[in-house]
């Protein structure tokens, strides 16, 4: 991901603090380890490849998950909406 997420703060108990808004989530544990790769910097397929190992899912199935779960953030304007076109 190219989007800047440093205004980004994730507790290890997944609560996720926005400084620039001021808004505060919270995310399982699954949410929380994509959080944590888009914090580091790590592109769409980095992470998807990630999810595959890390939680022993099919491509098809770790894809889905985390399209639904970008779309979410955009959605809660965690991440811009610009991000979408450098996720590929």
């Amino acid at each position: 991901m190219a989007a800047n997420l440093s205004h980004l703060h994730l507790s290890p108990q997944g609560f996720l603090f926005d400084h620039h808004s001021g808004l505060s989530f919270s995310t399982n544990s699954t949410g929380a380890y994509i959080l944590e790769r888009l914090i580091h910097g790590d592109a769409r397929q980095e992470i998807l490849n990630s999810m595959i190992l890390h939680f022993d899912v099919t491509p098809d199935q770790a894809a889905s998950d985390l399209d639904e779960y970008l779309a979410s953030l955009r959605q809660n304007r965690v991440l811009p909406r610009e991000a979408r076109s450098q996720e590929a």
